[in-house]
C-alpha cells in the first residue's frame, strides 16, 4: 500500500512538472520566425522578450523566403527558393522535422487551419502544391496562374486565396474541391496578400503599379486600387488599419481600414518586405531585407518602438507570428 501510495503521488507530481513546463513554453509564446534568406536560418524572436532567442540553421543553398506559422504554433513551414522546397519545423521545440521538395521553388506558403495541410506556390509551373504534413508529402497540385506568389487561407477554412503575378489576378481556391471558384483583375504585379480582419475584403499589394488593390469578396469583385510607395510587398492589419511594405521607399503606408487611403507613413528598415500583426493586435512586426532586422510598430502611436536585429536578408514573407486560435 506505501509503495503504490508513494508511486501515485510521484505521478500526480510528474505531471504537475509536466503541466508547469507546457503552461510555461504557453506563456512565452508567440514567437515570430523570421526567414534570412541570405543566411540560410530562421530566427526565433520571442515576442515577450523583444529578442532573438534561437536561430535555427537551413542547409546551405535553401535560401529561405517564405513562412507561415500555424495557428497554436507547434508547426512552422519555411518555403526555400534555393533548395525547392519546404521545411517543417517543430515551433515549440525549434528542431527541424524534414522537408518536402514541391517543384521549380517559390516564396509563397501558408497552412490550413488545423495546420495539416501546407500549400506551397511553385512560381514557374504555375500550380501549388498541397503537402501534407503528417506524411510529409506532396498529396496535390491546385493549377493556377503565372507566377504564384502569395497566399492566404480564410479564418473558416474554406478556401484559400493566391495572387499570380504575372496574370496580374487574385484567385479563389475551394479547399473542398481544390479548384479555383472566382479570379479577378487588380493591380500590376499582386505579391502579398492579406484577407481583412472581418473577412469582406481581399487585399494585394502590386509591385509594378505602386498601390494596393481592394477585393470585395462577396461579389469577387475590385473595388478600388488605393497609391501606396514605391514597390509595395505585403499588407497587414491592426486597430482598424492597414498596413502596406514599400520595398524602395524603406518605410509602411498606413490606411484607414474603412476609408481606404493613406494617411500615414512610418519609417522602417532598409528594403520592408514581410508583415505581421502580434495576436495581442497592438502590434506589427516588419522584415527589413537590406537592414538585416525586424521593425516593431506600436499600431496606435504609429512609431518604430523596438528594433530586432536578425540574420542575413530577413525577408519572413506570410504569417510568420501564430495568431492564435479564434
Amino acid at each position: 500500500m506505501g509503495f503504490n501510495k508513494h508511486f501515485a503521488l510521484s505521478k500526480r507530481a510528474a505531471a504537475l512538472v509536466a503541466a508547469f513546463f507546457v503552461s510555461a513554453m504557453v506563456l512565452a509564446e508567440p514567437f515570430a520566425f523570421i526567414t534570412n534568406q541570405k543566411g540560410n536560418s530562421v530566427s526565433v524572436i520571442d515576442t515577450a522578450k523583444g529578442e532573438v532567442v534561437n536561430t535555427i540553421d537551413l542547409p546551405q543553398g535553401s535560401e529561405p523566403a517564405g513562412v507561415a506559422v500555424s495557428q497554436d504554433g507547434a508547426t512552422v513551414v519555411i518555403a526555400n527558393p534555393g533548395s525547392k522546397d519546404v521545411t517543417i519545423i517543430d515551433g515549440h521545440g525549434f528542431k527541424l522535422i524534414g522537408k518536402v521538395p514541391v517543384g521549380t521553388g517559390g516564396v509563397g506558403v501558408a497552412l490550413s487551419v488545423d495546420g495539416q495541410l501546407a500549400f506551397a506556390a511553385d512560381f514557374y509551373d504555375r500550380n501549388i502544391a498541397v503537402v501534407d504534413i503528417k506524411s510529409k508529402s506532396v498529396i496535390k497540385r491546385i493549377p493556377v496562374g503565372a507566377i504564384p506568389a502569395g497566399l492566404a487561407v480564410s479564418r473558416d477554412g474554406h478556401n484559400l486565396y493566391v495572387s499570380s503575378r504575372d496574370d496580374n489576378t487574385l484567385s479563389e481556391i475551394s479547399l473542398k474541391s481544390f479548384t479555383v471558384t472566382r479570379t479577378v483583375k487588380v493591380g500590376k504585379h499582386p505579391f502579398g496578400i492579406h484577407l481583412s480582419l472581418d473577412g469582406t475584403k481581399l487585399f494585394s499589394a502590386n509591385v509594378e503599379s505602386n498601390d494596393m488593390s481592394v477585393v470585395d469578396l462577396a461579389t469577387f469583385s475590385l473595388l478600388k486600387n488605393v497609391p501606396v510607395g514605391d514597390r509595395p510587398y505585403a499588407v497587414g492589419e491592426a486597430q482598424h488599419r492597414l498596413f502596406v511594405t514599400n520595398q524602395y521607399d524603406a518605410f509602411v503606408s498606413v490606411m484607414d481600414a474603412n476609408e481606404l487611403k493613406v494617411t500615414a507613413t512610418i519609417k522602417v528598415g532598409e528594403y520592408p518586405e514581410g508583415i505581421a500583426t502580434h495576436p495581442d493586435g497592438k502590434h506589427v512586426y516588419v522584415a527589413n531585407w537590406m537592414s538585416n532586422a525586424v521593425s516593431v510598430i506600436d499600431a496606435t502611436e504609429l512609431k518604430v518602438v523596438n528594433t530586432i536585429a536578425t540574420g542575413d536578408g530577413s525577408r519572413a514573407f506570410g504569417e510568420f507570428i501564430a495568431r492564435g486560435k479564434p
